[in-house]
């Protein structure tokens, strides 16, 4: 792996890992303002399930899918894949 390659990677570990902070830190605030998980678990699991909403997140996605697919290398699948993804202003870890 390239130190090019190697970085890319690190961009995106770290936008996984700011998402799963952001999830983390959302069930969080859920569980602080005493809303009980049987509330809003059931509700999330539906949604996940959704034949809707699993096409309109497939749609928000569509065009990078197209584009890591249209790619000939990985390196250059990897940033479309990192341009795509937005790191948030602030960290959580």
């Amino acid at each position: 792996m390239t130190v090019d390659e190697k970085r890319r990677m690190l961009l995106l570990v770290r936008a996984v890992e700011s998402l799963y902070s952001e999830t983390c830190a959302l069930k969080t605030a859920l569980a602080a303002n005493r809303i009980p998980k049987t509330s809003w678990e059931p509700l999330t699991k539906r949604l996940m399930a959704d034949p809707e909403t699993a096409s309109q997140g497939r749609a928000k996605f569509q065009k990078l899918y197209d584009a890591i697919e249209r790619t000939p290398e990985d390196s250059e699948a990897v940033e479309a894949l990192l341009k795509a993804l937005e790191l948030p202003k602030t960290h959580w870890n």
